[in-house]
């Protein structure tokens, strides 16, 4: 089912791109490499701001719950999955499109990524469904979808690493379970971790994957990645993204597979203060959901009982109150 966001007036129905101009539009762009043409066709109908001065400066990332721009994702892939089609010699459009810094043309560029490892690995058989099988598909100048993929979930702006999202959720639908292992590469980098784990909880896509190990084996790479962070990286937005994104979708993936709950007890004996908040939070995702408040409250009995003792606590006088409070 389409994402609501992309249901709105104009935006492309799901399938084929059925807009001659744009198509004929990709066809000169894959003879130039040279995306320009085609990124003022698609500018109005993207949903995204409209430009200033000829160019949209790259925006900020506003955190995970402000609201993003109604992105015409349907679009998107419509001609990702064109640009795709045309084979070997897209390759020189894609990677253009992967160097702007144009929102609209990195999600299209995802969008077209993600066709091409699905192609590849379609056409390699059994001998694509490794580690790199996007390599199947691999032209002279060697590009790597899941790879290049994979860098654009760098991008510091949310609208695009959504796009990466959709993307790699595409991948994941059409390759299961064998591209849950593959993203173990995505969990040493914390916002590729991020965009791994949240293509991952996905109710729907979730219902076609079976690997639950391998499910559990991506959070417990992303945690110790969180867990045994430098402090130096407390201020990164990438750490910041995965430690507030990884209690939602540990509550999602638990859904699915049993041992994600059985990880998630394991994780109350963590020390790391902020790693303890994740779990904690976790645990409270999980009490929104249907799982039985029996459950819950075990768990947070387990991570109540590892708490670490507080320093001097015999100097802490109950039932009092700090007489300071207040005074300047």
């Amino acid at each position: 089912m389409a994402d609501t966001s992309d249901m709105r007036r104009g935006a492309t129905p799901p399938g084929a791109l059925r807009n001659p101009k744009i198509d004929a539009a990709i066809e000169r762009a894959v003879q130039l490499g040279d995306p320009a043409e085609l990124l003022a066709l698609l500018d109005r109908s993207s949903g995204l701001p409209a430009r200033r001065g000829g160019v949209r400066a790259p925006g900020p990332d506003l955190g995970p719950n402000a609201p993003l721009p109604r992105v015409n994702m349907d679009l998107a892939r419509a001609v990702g999955a064109a640009i795709a089609d045309r084979g070997a010699p897209a390759e020189r459009l894609v990677r253009a499109l992967c160097a702007t810094t144009e929102e609209y043309a990195l999600i299209v560029a995802a969008q077209a990524l993600a066709s091409l490892a699905v192609q590849g690995a379609g056409r390699a058989g059994d001998a694509g469904r490794v580690k790199g099988a996007g390599g199947a598909r691999r032209g002279k100048g060697g590009l790597d979808p899941l790879e290049a993929l994979e860098e654009l979930a760098e991008d510091p702006r949310r609208v695009v690493r959504d796009g990466v999202v959709a993307a790699l959720r595409a991948v994941i639908a059409a390759r299961g379970d064998a591209a849950v292992g593959e993203l173990s590469s995505w969990t040493d980098g914390y916002l590729q971790a991020y965009v791994a784990l949240e293509a991952l909880a996905e109710r729907t896509l979730l219902a076609g994957l079976s690997a639950g190990a391998e499910v559990v084996g991506r959070l417990e790479e992303a945690f110790v990645l969180s867990d045994r962070s430098p402090r130096a990286d407390e201020r990164l937005q990438g750490l910041r993204v995965l430690r507030q994104g990884m209690p939602a979708q540990i509550a999602a993936l638990a859904g699915r597979f049993p041992e994600v709950v059985r990880w998630l007890e394991e994780k109350t004996r963590a020390e790391r203060p902020e790693s303890r908040d994740v779990v904690a939070d976790a645990i409270a995702a999980l009490r929104k959901t249907s799982f039985s408040d029996a459950e819950v409250d075990r768990l947070s009995a387990a991570l109540g009982a590892t708490a670490p003792i507080p320093r001097y606590a015999a100097r802490i006088v109950q039932g009092t109150r700090k007489r300071s409070k207040g005074r300047r």
